[in-house]
């Protein structure tokens, strides 16, 4: 079995508003968001999350209640997946207009 994700925040904003994140979450959801980003961040058939690439190094993960996490995923050397913003929909868009 190959070898997990690490998740870290490129910020200590970032990272609370991650756990902000998560806060809003059931434990269900909570669970299975960690398991997809840490297995699978780049998506598959067997997560339920939508998943998908917004730009060429970074990902996007649908939350519930019009939430998203951006992320980059790192293969080498280390497996990482770095969260560059988590938070609303409308803020999702801003960030991502501001990061061409």
């Amino acid at each position: 079995m190959p070898e997990e994700y690490i998740i870290q925040a490129e910020s200590r904003r970032i990272e609370k508003d991650f756990h902000e994140l998560l806060a809003r979450l059931t434990l269900e959801q909570r669970a299975s968001l960690r398991a997809a980003l840490t297995r699978n961040p780049k998506g598959s058939a067997v997560t339920h999350w939508k998943i998908k690439k917004v730009k060429s190094d970074v990902w996007q993960c649908d939350a519930p209640h019009g939430y998203r996490i951006e992320y980059t995923v790192f293969d080498i050397p280390e497996r990482v997946i770095l969260i560059l913003f988590a938070g609303s929909h409308d803020d999702a868009a801003a960030f991502l207009r501001g990061k061409k």
